[in-house]
């Protein structure tokens, strides 16, 4: 069993995913700790923009991983297409960095309140890295090339956990800017230096047409959970003062990390997901995803409610954040309300259902921000309430992607039962009792009842996915990247 395990390639990939993400959980904590909720503020911030901008690729990295997973062996293909992708990325950060400028130079007063201008510059190349890094990444992950992918998502934690030790307060937040500038230059030296493939530089409009025609509603549908959950953190940073969107920054930073733990395994079964849903016949196909979805689904969910009962605890630490609680319950319990959908995204992808998905993706975000102004707006909801906008929208969302999934593997549509196969009792059981007692702010030293609850009503699960995670760590095939 050792051997296979030291020989399995993606063990060495998500073992150093785990120590980044420990690494990156303590430098949450540190940051929070050293730049206070008013300079937290301005870093999240910083970090929305980085995100906003780092999603806007108009799906050209996604259509690319799409394009190559499926086509893999026809090398020569690729490398154009690989080419073409480049091309369009130089486009498009030359656009970006025309947009700062206008910001700069017509003082447009974006992010003033949070001395944007100050760091703009060190944005604007690292949102540009960022389009680069991801599309590197995509094509590393297709041909099996996991250290520099590692090297890429590690550096920054690490090289961050150094600047946290050698930085004073005062230049903590200007360091941490210029390493996140300094990290990702590296990693694309690197992706560039030890690329898989040749890469041919032929501008074909066929092949731009390729590329837009998936990428643009793949770009609509993939960024859709991002442009939701940023667009509520946008509506907080707006509307609230910088210390209360510091905050929220905090809860949400930790909220996410529970949900990180998961995210090595995604990373990597994606493509070879995307490979055997285009081909394998209905049965086989929601067969797959009723295995992949019960573990994915529940472990989740364990997550978060093993999150919710250690937090209170966690937060004795952290005495100018004693009354995140709330505000780290309704963003936990609202970001992974997203996992109940998965499987699904990735059969209507594979099926070529990218228009109507990416349809409904624009419909969500629409939605998502007429929610956000209406609970600021109208009912003048706290800071910490506005993320129930992102619940709502969530729980429709994956109900409607959940439903066309059925429908492409042909399985008769019923409301219940689709409810049934999206959002099981098991879950969503001890999913509402959380949600209860946040609503009701009882003591929160009591969420070992919802924790209580769900190990209770998914004690037949642990086996199967005991048994799952260890043939997939046994059999490096199972996930032939």
């Amino acid at each position: 069993m050792l051997q296979k395990l030291l020989k399995n390639p993606v063990i060495g990939y998500i073992t150093s995913r785990y120590a980044t993400y420990a690494i990156q959980f303590v430098n949450s904590i540190f940051i929070a700790i050293y730049l206070g909720p008013l300079y937290l503020g301005v870093w999240g911030f910083i970090s929305l923009i980085i995100q906003y901008f780092g999603q806007v690729n108009f799906g050209i990295t996604h259509a690319v991983n799409t394009i190559a997973s499926i086509h893999k062996q026809r090398q020569q293909y690729i490398s154009q297409i690989l080419g073409n992708a480049v091309l369009m990325l130089c486009i498009l950060s030359g656009c970006l960095g025309l947009l700062f400028f206008c910001n700069s130079f017509f003082q447009w007063g974006i992010g003033d309140k949070y001395n944007f201008d100050h760091y703009a510059l060190y944005v604007f190349l690292i949102i540009v890295f960022t389009y680069f890094s991801a599309l590197f990444s995509a094509f590393f992950r297709i041909y099996g090339k996991l250290f520099e992918i590692a090297f890429s998502q590690s550096v920054f934690p690490i090289a961050t956990l150094a600047v946290l030790f050698f930085s004073s307060k005062e230049q903590l937040l200007d360091n941490l800017v210029y390493t996140y500038v300094g990290t990702y230059f590296l990693s694309i030296i690197l992706f560039i230096v030890r690329f898989p493939i040749k890469v041919t530089f032929n501008m074909s409009r066929r092949l731009w047409w390729l590329i837009q025609k998936k990428g643009w509603y793949l770009f609509l549908y993939s960024s859709s959970f991002y442009f939701i959950i940023i667009t509520t953190r946008s509506f907080v940073s707006n509307y609230y003062t910088v210390t209360q969107f510091g905050y929220f920054t905090f809860a949400f930073s930790l909220a996410n990390v529970i949900l990180m733990l998961l995210a090595a395994f995604t990373f990597i079964i994606w493509p070879k997901l995307l490979n055997m849903l285009s081909k394998l016949p209905h049965e086989e196909s929601f067969a797959l995803l009723q295995k992949l979805r019960s573990l994915y689904v529940s472990t989740s969910h364990l997550l978060v409610h093993v999150g919710l009962f250690l937090f209170p605890y966690f937060l004795l630490f952290f005495e100018q954040y004693q009354g995140t609680f709330e505000t780290f319950a309704f963003i936990a319990l609202t970001v992974v309300i997203y996992t109940n959908c998965f499987g699904y995204q990735g059969l209507l992808i594979a099926r070529e259902r990218e228009r109507f998905v990416g349809y409904l993706s624009v419909a969500a975000v629409v939605f998502n921000l007429l929610l956000c102004y209406g609970l600021i707006k109208i009912l003048h909801v706290g800071y910490e309430h506005v993320i129930f906008a992102t619940m709502i929208t969530y729980v429709i969302y994956v109900f409607i992607l959940g439903a066309l999934g059925r429908k492409i593997l042909q399985i008769r549509f019923d409301f219940w039962k689709t409810l049934a196969d999206i959002f099981p009792l098991s879950i969503s059981v001890p999913y509402s009792v959380s949600l209860a007692m946040a609503l009701a702010q009882l003591n929160k030293y009591y969420f070992f009842i919802p924790l209580l609850c769900f190990l209770i009503l998914n004690f037949k699960e642990y086996k199967p996915i005991k048994n799952s995670v260890k043939d997939l760590l046994l059999n490096p095939d199972k996930i032939n990247i």
